[in-house]
């Protein structure tokens, strides 16, 4: 494992382990500050096509992700996020051959709405042919069910260094 890779997990383990060694006084209310979300979505790239031929319209890749979010004020949270794309394909003008990559980002949740949040981050693309460095700004519609549980609906457009890709992601989410 490179020495990169040791370093952003070592980094995501203290962020999310910052909280375990938190006190609560007595009599205070505990809130639902943290929560995780699994969502399954599809990642559309424009200049790409799939490995076995295919057409000029782009191609769609299947993603699955995991984020953890922190609520630091009532409008503002904190985001890690993780997915990996299921998926093998070529960027046609950079000849970029893609399998399965795993991107790592951090960044923040702005809520402009009660269910509507804007958010953005920055972080890196893994992947066996070449390392990406990665921006994401995006959009979710977040429905609170009832109890600690909610459903997500997502869009996010991420610049990859060499390409773009737009995502569309449906989730489910618990708060903790």
């Amino acid at each position: 494992m490179n020495l990169n890779i040791k370093l952003l997990f070592i980094t995501a383990f203290l962020v999310l382990s910052g909280n375990l060694f938190s006190q609560e006084t007595l009599g205070e209310e505990s809130e639902l500050k943290n929560s995780f979300l699994l969502n399954f979505g599809y990642t559309h790239v424009p200049g790409g096509e799939e490995l076995e031929g295919g057409g000029n319209s782009g191609v769609f890749v299947p993603a699955i992700g995991l984020d953890y979010a922190r609520e630091i004020n009532e409008r503002w949270e904190l985001l890690l996020m993780l997915d990996l794309e299921l998926g093998k394909y070529l960027v046609r003008s950079k000849e970029l051959n893609r399998e399965n990559a795993f991107m790592v980002l951090g960044g923040a949740s702005y809520r402009v709405l009660e269910s509507i949040h804007l958010l953005g981050g920055l972080g890196v693309e893994f992947e066996k042919n070449e390392n990406l460095f990665v921006t994401r700004l995006g959009g979710e519609y977040i429905h609170e069910l009832k109890g600690p549980w909610g459903l997500m609906t997502g869009v996010y457009w991420d610049y990859k260094q060499e390409y773009s890709t737009y995502s569309l992601v449906v989730g489910v989410g618990y708060r903790f």
